[in-house]
Protein backbone atom coordinates (compact mmCIF):
# COMPACT_ATOMS: atom_id res chain seq x y z
CA UNK A 1 0.00 0.00 0.00
CA UNK A 2 1.71 3.15 -1.26
CA UNK A 3 0.79 5.87 1.25
CA UNK A 4 2.53 8.62 3.18
CA UNK A 5 0.24 8.03 6.15
CA UNK A 6 1.46 5.91 9.04
CA UNK A 7 -0.34 2.71 10.00
CA UNK A 8 -1.57 4.42 13.17
CA UNK A 9 -3.13 7.25 11.14
CA UNK A 10 -4.70 4.82 8.66
CA UNK A 11 -6.20 2.82 11.52
CA UNK A 12 -7.53 6.02 13.10
CA UNK A 13 -9.24 7.06 9.85
CA UNK A 14 -10.52 3.56 9.10
CA UNK A 15 -12.02 3.13 12.57
CA UNK A 16 -14.33 6.13 11.99
CA UNK A 17 -15.74 5.29 8.55
CA UNK A 18 -19.20 3.96 7.69
CA UNK A 19 -19.78 0.27 6.91
CA UNK A 20 -20.21 1.11 3.23
CA UNK A 21 -16.92 3.07 3.17
CA UNK A 22 -15.16 0.26 5.05
CA UNK A 23 -16.20 -2.25 2.38
CA UNK A 24 -14.99 0.10 -0.36
CA UNK A 25 -11.64 0.53 1.41
CA UNK A 26 -11.22 -3.23 1.50
CA UNK A 27 -11.25 -3.24 -2.31
CA UNK A 28 -8.52 -0.57 -2.55
CA UNK A 29 -5.50 -2.80 -1.84
CA UNK A 30 -4.48 -6.13 -0.33
CA UNK A 31 -2.69 -4.40 2.53
CA UNK A 32 -5.67 -2.22 3.45
CA UNK A 33 -8.01 -5.18 3.17
CA UNK A 34 -5.83 -7.19 5.56
CA UNK A 35 -5.64 -4.27 7.99
CA UNK A 36 -9.44 -3.98 8.27
CA UNK A 37 -9.65 -7.60 9.44
CA UNK A 38 -7.15 -7.16 12.27
CA UNK A 39 -8.94 -7.90 15.55
CA UNK A 40 -7.74 -4.71 17.29
CA UNK A 41 -8.99 -2.42 14.50
CA UNK A 42 -12.26 -4.31 14.08
CA UNK A 43 -13.05 -4.13 17.81
CA UNK A 44 -12.19 -0.41 17.87
CA UNK A 45 -14.33 0.18 14.79
CA UNK A 46 -17.39 -1.50 16.34
CA UNK A 47 -16.99 0.42 19.58
CA UNK A 48 -16.69 3.84 17.91
CA UNK A 49 -19.50 3.35 15.40
CA UNK A 50 -22.00 1.37 17.53
CA UNK A 51 -21.86 -1.53 15.09
CA UNK A 52 -23.96 -4.61 15.77
CA UNK A 53 -21.77 -7.62 15.06
CA UNK A 54 -22.00 -11.26 16.00
CA UNK A 55 -24.15 -14.27 15.23
CA UNK A 56 -27.88 -14.91 14.95
CA UNK A 57 -28.61 -18.22 16.64
CA UNK A 58 -31.48 -20.51 15.70
CA UNK A 59 -32.66 -23.57 17.60
CA UNK A 60 -34.85 -26.51 16.60
CA UNK A 61 -37.96 -27.32 18.62
CA UNK A 62 -40.59 -29.86 17.55
CA UNK A 63 -39.40 -29.84 13.96
CA UNK A 64 -39.59 -26.04 13.50
CA UNK A 65 -36.82 -23.49 13.90
CA UNK A 66 -38.32 -20.60 15.82
CA UNK A 67 -36.27 -19.83 18.94
CA UNK A 68 -33.92 -16.96 18.02
CA UNK A 69 -31.23 -15.09 19.89
CA UNK A 70 -28.21 -12.92 19.18
CA UNK A 71 -24.69 -13.72 20.35
CA UNK A 72 -22.69 -10.46 20.22
CA UNK A 73 -19.01 -10.43 19.36
CA UNK A 74 -16.54 -8.59 21.62
CA UNK A 75 -17.13 -4.79 21.70
CA UNK A 76 -20.44 -5.12 19.83
CA UNK A 77 -23.73 -3.52 20.81
CA UNK A 78 -26.61 -5.94 21.41
CA UNK A 79 -29.55 -6.75 19.14
CA UNK A 80 -33.18 -7.15 20.18
CA UNK A 81 -35.05 -9.80 18.17
CA UNK A 82 -38.21 -9.64 20.29
CA UNK A 83 -40.12 -7.78 17.57
CA UNK A 84 -40.07 -10.82 15.25
CA UNK A 85 -43.17 -13.08 15.15
CA UNK A 86 -42.87 -15.91 17.66
CA UNK A 87 -42.93 -18.60 14.94
CA UNK A 88 -40.53 -16.94 12.53
CA UNK A 89 -37.30 -18.56 11.38
CA UNK A 90 -34.24 -16.86 9.92
CA UNK A 91 -33.31 -18.12 6.47
CA UNK A 92 -30.61 -15.72 5.21
CA UNK A 93 -28.49 -12.75 6.31
CA UNK A 94 -26.12 -10.31 4.63
CA UNK A 95 -23.08 -8.32 5.76
CA UNK A 96 -25.07 -5.13 5.08
CA UNK A 97 -27.46 -5.81 7.98
CA UNK A 98 -30.33 -7.17 5.85
CA UNK A 99 -32.05 -10.38 6.93
CA UNK A 100 -34.71 -12.62 5.38
CA UNK A 101 -37.10 -14.53 7.63
CA UNK A 102 -40.09 -16.78 7.18
CA UNK A 103 -43.10 -17.36 9.39
CA UNK A 104 -46.11 -19.62 9.13
CA UNK A 105 -49.58 -18.08 9.14
CA UNK A 106 -53.04 -19.65 9.08
CA UNK A 107 -54.86 -18.36 5.98
CA UNK A 108 -57.86 -19.72 4.06
CA UNK A 109 -58.08 -22.80 6.31
CA UNK A 110 -54.50 -23.79 5.66
CA UNK A 111 -50.99 -22.87 6.81
CA UNK A 112 -48.96 -20.66 4.48
CA UNK A 113 -45.33 -19.67 4.74
CA UNK A 114 -44.75 -15.91 4.42
CA UNK A 115 -41.40 -14.37 3.51
CA UNK A 116 -40.12 -11.05 4.85
CA UNK A 117 -37.09 -8.83 4.35
CA UNK A 118 -35.93 -7.04 7.47
CA UNK A 119 -33.27 -4.81 9.00
CA UNK A 120 -33.20 -6.12 12.59
CA UNK A 121 -31.05 -3.28 13.96
CA UNK A 122 -33.80 -0.76 13.10
CA UNK A 123 -36.74 -3.22 13.37
CA UNK A 124 -37.87 -2.49 9.81
CA UNK A 125 -39.88 -5.30 8.16
CA UNK A 126 -41.43 -5.66 4.71
CA UNK A 127 -43.51 -8.60 3.44
CA UNK A 128 -42.28 -10.27 0.23
CA UNK A 129 -44.35 -12.03 -2.43
CA UNK A 130 -44.40 -15.81 -2.05
CA UNK A 131 -42.53 -17.95 -4.57
CA UNK A 132 -44.36 -20.65 -6.47
CA UNK A 133 -43.45 -24.28 -6.24
CA UNK A 134 -44.36 -27.29 -4.14
CA UNK A 135 -40.86 -28.54 -3.38
CA UNK A 136 -39.09 -28.29 -0.03
CA UNK A 137 -36.67 -25.36 0.23
CA UNK A 138 -33.18 -26.41 1.33
CA UNK A 139 -30.99 -23.31 1.02
CA UNK A 140 -31.49 -19.54 1.01
CA UNK A 141 -29.04 -16.72 0.51
CA UNK A 142 -29.30 -12.96 0.04
CA UNK A 143 -26.88 -10.84 -1.99
CA UNK A 144 -27.06 -7.05 -1.61
CA UNK A 145 -26.18 -5.51 -4.98
CA UNK A 146 -26.35 -1.86 -3.82
CA UNK A 147 -27.49 0.12 -0.76
CA UNK A 148 -28.61 3.42 -2.33
CA UNK A 149 -31.02 2.53 -3.73
CA UNK A 150 -31.32 -0.80 -1.98
CA UNK A 151 -31.11 -3.63 -4.50
CA UNK A 152 -30.83 -7.25 -3.48
CA UNK A 153 -31.46 -10.76 -4.73
CA UNK A 154 -32.69 -13.71 -2.69
CA UNK A 155 -31.74 -17.12 -4.02
CA UNK A 156 -33.65 -20.24 -3.02
CA UNK A 157 -32.63 -23.84 -3.72
CA UNK A 158 -35.38 -26.48 -3.46
CA UNK A 159 -35.45 -30.25 -3.61
CA UNK A 160 -36.39 -31.62 -7.02
CA UNK A 161 -36.76 -35.17 -8.32
CA UNK A 162 -33.56 -36.56 -9.83
CA UNK A 163 -33.23 -35.89 -13.55
CA UNK A 164 -31.95 -38.28 -16.20
CA UNK A 165 -30.05 -37.07 -19.25
CA UNK A 166 -28.29 -39.18 -21.83
CA UNK A 167 -28.82 -42.19 -19.60
CA UNK A 168 -27.16 -40.52 -16.60
CA UNK A 169 -28.90 -39.58 -13.34
CA UNK A 170 -28.33 -36.21 -11.61
CA UNK A 171 -29.19 -34.88 -8.17
CA UNK A 172 -31.32 -31.86 -9.01
CA UNK A 173 -32.23 -28.63 -7.23
CA UNK A 174 -34.77 -26.08 -8.39
CA UNK A 175 -33.33 -22.55 -8.26
CA UNK A 176 -35.60 -19.51 -7.70
CA UNK A 177 -34.44 -15.88 -7.58
CA UNK A 178 -36.25 -12.89 -6.10
CA UNK A 179 -35.06 -9.55 -7.53
CA UNK A 180 -36.05 -6.54 -5.41
CA UNK A 181 -36.01 -4.25 -8.47
CA UNK A 182 -38.56 -6.38 -10.34
CA UNK A 183 -40.28 -7.37 -7.07
CA UNK A 184 -40.96 -10.89 -8.27
CA UNK A 185 -39.62 -14.43 -8.15
CA UNK A 186 -38.20 -16.15 -11.24
CA UNK A 187 -37.22 -19.76 -11.80
CA UNK A 188 -33.84 -20.46 -13.37
CA UNK A 189 -32.47 -23.61 -14.95
CA UNK A 190 -32.17 -26.46 -12.49
CA UNK A 191 -28.87 -27.06 -10.75
CA UNK A 192 -27.66 -30.55 -11.62
CA UNK A 193 -25.06 -32.33 -9.49
CA UNK A 194 -23.60 -35.84 -9.74
CA UNK A 195 -26.14 -38.36 -8.51
CA UNK A 196 -25.83 -38.88 -4.76
CA UNK A 197 -24.12 -35.50 -4.16
CA UNK A 198 -26.15 -33.00 -2.09
CA UNK A 199 -25.93 -29.57 -0.49
CA UNK A 200 -24.67 -29.77 3.10
CA UNK A 201 -26.36 -28.24 6.15
CA UNK A 202 -24.04 -25.27 6.99
CA UNK A 203 -25.05 -21.80 5.80
CA UNK A 204 -23.80 -20.50 2.43
CA UNK A 205 -20.88 -18.06 2.28
CA UNK A 206 -21.45 -14.83 0.31
CA UNK A 207 -18.52 -12.96 -1.22
CA UNK A 208 -18.26 -10.36 -4.00
CA UNK A 209 -21.76 -11.04 -5.32
CA UNK A 210 -21.40 -14.83 -5.34
CA UNK A 211 -22.78 -17.55 -3.08
CA UNK A 212 -20.68 -20.56 -2.12
CA UNK A 213 -22.10 -23.82 -0.75
CA UNK A 214 -20.29 -26.94 0.38
CA UNK A 215 -21.35 -30.24 -1.18
CA UNK A 216 -21.29 -33.66 0.44
CA UNK A 217 -18.30 -34.72 -1.69
CA UNK A 218 -16.31 -31.66 -0.45
CA UNK A 219 -16.67 -29.84 -3.79
CA UNK A 220 -18.03 -26.27 -3.74
CA UNK A 221 -21.02 -24.91 -5.64
CA UNK A 222 -20.67 -21.26 -6.71
CA UNK A 223 -23.70 -19.22 -7.77
CA UNK A 224 -23.04 -15.78 -9.30
CA UNK A 225 -25.92 -13.44 -8.40
CA UNK A 226 -25.08 -10.99 -11.19
CA UNK A 227 -24.98 -13.42 -14.12
CA UNK A 228 -27.32 -15.91 -12.37
CA UNK A 229 -25.09 -18.79 -13.41
CA UNK A 230 -23.52 -21.57 -11.37
CA UNK A 231 -20.51 -23.86 -11.45
CA UNK A 232 -18.83 -26.48 -9.26
CA UNK A 233 -15.13 -26.51 -8.38
CA UNK A 234 -12.93 -28.68 -6.18
CA UNK A 235 -11.78 -28.06 -2.64
CA UNK A 236 -8.34 -29.08 -1.33
CA UNK A 237 -9.90 -31.76 0.87
CA UNK A 238 -10.07 -35.20 -0.82
CA UNK A 239 -13.24 -37.24 -0.44
CA UNK A 240 -13.58 -41.00 -0.12
CA UNK A 241 -17.15 -42.25 0.16
CA UNK A 242 -15.95 -45.54 1.63
CA UNK A 243 -13.85 -43.92 4.36
CA UNK A 244 -15.69 -44.02 7.70
CA UNK A 245 -13.29 -41.50 9.29
CA UNK A 246 -13.85 -38.41 7.18
CA UNK A 247 -12.53 -34.93 8.05
CA UNK A 248 -14.87 -32.24 9.32
CA UNK A 249 -15.11 -29.45 6.75
CA UNK A 250 -16.61 -25.96 7.08
CA UNK A 251 -16.75 -23.15 4.50
CA UNK A 252 -15.53 -19.91 6.09
CA UNK A 253 -14.34 -16.41 5.16
CA UNK A 254 -10.80 -15.41 6.07
CA UNK A 255 -9.71 -11.82 5.53
CA UNK A 256 -12.50 -11.30 3.00
CA UNK A 257 -11.46 -14.36 0.98
CA UNK A 258 -13.23 -17.67 0.58
CA UNK A 259 -11.77 -20.12 3.03
CA UNK A 260 -12.14 -23.66 4.23
CA UNK A 261 -11.57 -25.04 7.70
CA UNK A 262 -10.75 -28.73 7.93
CA UNK A 263 -10.35 -30.92 10.99
CA UNK A 264 -8.66 -34.21 10.03
CA UNK A 265 -9.73 -37.41 11.83
CA UNK A 266 -8.08 -37.95 15.21
CA UNK A 267 -6.50 -34.49 14.99
CA UNK A 268 -6.82 -33.70 18.72
CA UNK A 269 -8.13 -30.18 18.13
CA UNK A 270 -6.07 -29.30 15.04
CA UNK A 271 -7.89 -27.31 12.37
CA UNK A 272 -6.31 -26.50 9.00
CA UNK A 273 -7.22 -23.14 7.45
CA UNK A 274 -7.18 -22.96 3.64
CA UNK A 275 -7.92 -19.91 1.45
CA UNK A 276 -8.64 -19.54 -2.25
CA UNK A 277 -6.07 -17.20 -3.80
CA UNK A 278 -6.64 -14.70 -6.61
CA UNK A 279 -5.06 -17.29 -8.92
CA UNK A 280 -7.89 -19.66 -7.94
CA UNK A 281 -5.48 -21.96 -6.13
CA UNK A 282 -5.97 -23.31 -2.60
CA UNK A 283 -3.30 -22.36 -0.07
CA UNK A 284 -2.98 -23.69 3.47
CA UNK A 285 -2.15 -20.61 5.55
CA UNK A 286 -2.55 -21.66 9.15
CA UNK A 287 -3.07 -24.59 11.49
CA UNK A 288 -5.05 -23.92 14.68
CA UNK A 289 -3.88 -26.14 17.50
CA UNK A 290 -6.01 -26.30 20.57
CA UNK A 291 -7.06 -29.00 23.00
CA UNK A 292 -10.80 -29.10 22.41
CA UNK A 293 -13.59 -30.45 24.51
CA UNK A 294 -15.41 -33.42 23.05
CA UNK A 295 -18.35 -31.25 21.91
CA UNK A 296 -16.49 -28.29 20.44
CA UNK A 297 -16.68 -27.57 16.71
CA UNK A 298 -15.45 -24.67 14.61
CA UNK A 299 -18.24 -22.75 12.84
CA UNK A 300 -16.69 -19.55 11.52
CA UNK A 301 -13.64 -17.30 11.37
CA UNK A 302 -14.63 -13.94 12.77
CA UNK A 303 -11.52 -11.93 11.87
CA UNK A 304 -7.89 -12.60 10.98
CA UNK A 305 -7.09 -14.29 14.30
CA UNK A 306 -10.45 -15.21 15.88
CA UNK A 307 -12.25 -18.50 15.41
CA UNK A 308 -15.84 -19.08 16.48
CA UNK A 309 -16.49 -22.41 18.17
CA UNK A 310 -19.68 -23.99 19.48
CA UNK A 311 -19.54 -26.09 22.65
CA UNK A 312 -23.06 -27.43 23.23
CA UNK A 313 -24.94 -24.32 24.43
CA UNK A 314 -21.96 -21.92 24.43
CA UNK A 315 -20.44 -19.80 21.67
CA UNK A 316 -16.68 -19.30 22.03
CA UNK A 317 -14.56 -16.55 20.45
CA UNK A 318 -11.00 -17.88 20.48
CA UNK A 319 -7.87 -15.92 19.52
CA UNK A 320 -6.09 -18.78 17.78
CA UNK A 321 -2.94 -16.77 16.93
CA UNK A 322 -2.34 -15.83 20.57
CA UNK A 323 -1.16 -18.73 22.70
CA UNK A 324 -2.86 -18.82 26.07
CA UNK A 325 -5.34 -16.07 25.12
CA UNK A 326 -8.59 -16.01 27.06
CA UNK A 327 -11.78 -17.14 25.34
CA UNK A 328 -14.77 -14.84 25.15
CA UNK A 329 -17.84 -16.95 25.95
CA UNK A 330 -21.51 -16.28 25.16
CA UNK A 331 -24.03 -18.55 26.89
CA UNK A 332 -26.92 -19.60 24.64
CA UNK A 333 -30.46 -20.65 25.52
CA UNK A 334 -30.02 -24.08 23.95
CA UNK A 335 -27.82 -26.10 21.63
CA UNK A 336 -27.81 -24.15 18.31
CA UNK A 337 -29.17 -25.74 15.14
CA UNK A 338 -28.02 -22.94 12.83
CA UNK A 339 -25.82 -19.86 13.22
CA UNK A 340 -25.77 -16.85 10.87
CA UNK A 341 -22.98 -14.31 10.73
CA UNK A 342 -24.41 -10.79 11.13
CA UNK A 343 -23.14 -7.22 10.93
CA UNK A 344 -25.13 -3.98 10.82
CA UNK A 345 -25.13 -0.27 11.53
CA UNK A 346 -28.07 1.51 13.20
CA UNK A 347 -29.10 3.66 10.22
CA UNK A 348 -32.67 3.20 8.86
CA UNK A 349 -32.94 1.99 5.26
CA UNK A 350 -35.69 2.10 2.64
CA UNK A 351 -36.68 -1.56 2.15
CA UNK A 352 -39.30 -0.90 -0.53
Amino acid sequence: MDSELSNEMIMEITSRTSLKTLDIMRCASKELNALTYESYLFDLYKKRNKIVSGFLIQHMKRGWMYIKEFAPSPESTCLDLGFLPYNSRIIATSEQGIMVFQNRDYMDFTFKDLYHVCKPATKQVLVLPNPEGKYTARKFAIVVMSLKPLHYKIIRFCDHPAMKRWGKLYTTYRCDVFDSMAWEWRSLKHVKLPYGVFLTNPQPITKSGSIYMLLTNNDILKFDAYSETWKVFSSPIPYDQFDTLRPLVELVKYGGRLGLACKPPNSNGRWEIWVLTTAQMWEKIYVCKRKEGSWESLKSLYDSDTSVMVDRDTLLFYRFRQEGSNISKVALKDIPYQIFSFRSDLEPIDLS
